[in-house]
């Protein structure tokens, strides 16, 4: 077995640990879905500090609504996933893809998210807490 020079090793991607202690710290059920965040949000070219901060807002990290995995607060009682991977690229293709979402700013897509005059500014201090 070959193995890489260590200058051309693949390292841990730094996001995912950054995903861990937010969560830790906040007290989210397990699994964390660390990884189906980081696969979403770089498939869809989003901030990988979106979606998890939307749901610490949204729903205390699925505490409140967990048994419909809509982790986000999105459509809240209409809206359910079969899993919480789906609804994560649910949520992530929506406000990337979506004609309500695409093209606008991230205070844009978080207002017309939720329109409460607070709501932008409230999810943004909360993924500044993740750096």
């Amino acid at each position: 077995m070959t193995q890489l020079p260590a200058d051309r090793a693949v390292r841990p991607d730094p996001r995912a640990a950054r995903l861990e202690a937010f969560f830790r710290y906040y007290h989210c059920p397990q699994p964390f879905h660390v990884l189906e965040y980081l696969r979403a949000t770089d498939d869809y070219g989003l901030d990988y500090r979106l979606l998890p901060a939307i749901s610490i807002r949204e729903t205390q990290c699925g505490v409140e609504g967990q048994d419909l995995n809509n982790h986000w607060g999105y459509h809240p009682g209409r809206q359910t996933f079969p899993s919480i991977a789906a609804g994560i690229d649910y949520v992530a293709r929506q406000l990337a893809e979506n004609p309500l979402y695409r093209d606008k700013s991230l205070y844009d897509k978080l207002f017309t998210y939720n329109p409460l005059p607070r709501y932008p500014d409230e999810v943004r201090r909360i993924m500044r807490q993740i750096e």
